[in-house]
This record gives structure tokens, C-alpha cells and sequence, in this order.
């Protein structure tokens, strides 16, 4: 999982800084960031380092959030621009629109799977407060009681 955090920070460098042609601060810095950090979690996941899955899991949160914020925003601009311009506003919506399909894999799907691999399963949650580990110990001892018993005499042939 490590491996997929550092390609999905060197193509978020790559597209920002390579890919647009125009420099705008908040974009720039702000996917820097987003690269960088999946960066040092790639790293963490990658070499397993103890703090790895705790980064990754922030991380993936983070880049869900950016991804969801930006893929709404550029629908929402999109379908102004159809509203506002009409026929002549839908050139940019179509733009807009296979923008919104690009950053969907990488800015929601990854993060999203991510989070589903790197969180703890329901079983694993449960096992570690005790309340599951007790009901099946609770289970087995009923079990044994039951076979250990003697038939009473109702139930003798």
C-alpha cells in the first residue's frame, strides 16, 4: 500500500507542477502538501514503521476530504457555467466534467479504499475491548456444560 502512496504523490507533484499551465497559490501549495504527506505515509507504509498506519489512515482521511471538496466543486462550477452560459458554457462544463472524472480515482477511490484496508474490521474492534472474545468463551463454555451433564431421568430411554 506504501508503493500506491508514493506514486500518488509523485503524479499529484507531476500534475501540478508539470501538467497546469497556469501557477495559482492555493492550488499549488495546497496539493504540494497533500503530495508530500502521502510521501512520508508511502514511506511509513512502505518500510512498516510503527507509525505508518496511523499516518496513512490520517492521510488517506485528508486526501478523501480534499478529493470529495474538489470533485464537488468542479461539478458545481461546471453546471454553473451550463446555467449561466448555456449553449456557449458547456465547452467549459465539458472541460470541467472529465476533470472531476480524473480526480475521482485518485483523490476518492484510493482514500477511500485505503481507509477500508488500513482501519481495524468490526471483528478485530470487538476482539480487542473483550466483548466478543467473552461472548465466545461464554458460547464454548455453555457448549461443554451441556455435553457434560447427565441426561435427567426424563430424558433416559
Amino acid at each position: 500500500m506504501g508503493g500506491l502512496d508514493l506514486f500518488l504523490a509523485l503524479l499529484l507533484l507531476l500534475g501540478v507542477w508539470v501538467a497546469l499551465p497556469v501557477r495559482w497559490w492555493p492550488m499549488d501549495v495546497g496539493m504540494t502538501l497533500v503530495a508530500l504527506l502521502l510521501g512520508v505515509s508511502g514511506l511509513g507504509l512502505y518500510q512498516g514503521a510503527a507509525w505508518g498506519q496511523r499516518v496513512g489512515k490520517a492521510v488517506a482521511a485528508l486526501t478523501l476530504v480534499v478529493g470529495c471538496g474538489l470533485a464537488t466543486t468542479l461539478a458545481f462550477t461546471a453546471a454553473g457555467l451550463v446555467g449561466l452560459y448555456g449553449p456557449v458554457g458547456k465547452g467549459g462544463a465539458i472541460i470541467l466534467t472529465v476533470s472531476a472524472f480524473l480526480v475521482l480515482p485518485y483523490l476518492v477511490v484510493f482514500p477511500a479504499a485505503q481507509l477500508y484496508f488500513l482501519l481495524p474490521s468490526a471483528d478485530a474492534k470487538s476482539d480487542s475491548d473483550g466483548r466478543a472474545a467473552k461472548t465466545d468463551s461464554d458460547r464454548r463454555a455453555a457448549k461443554t456444560d451441556s455435553e457434560d451433564r447427565s441426561p435427567t431421568d426424563d430424558e433416559k430411554p
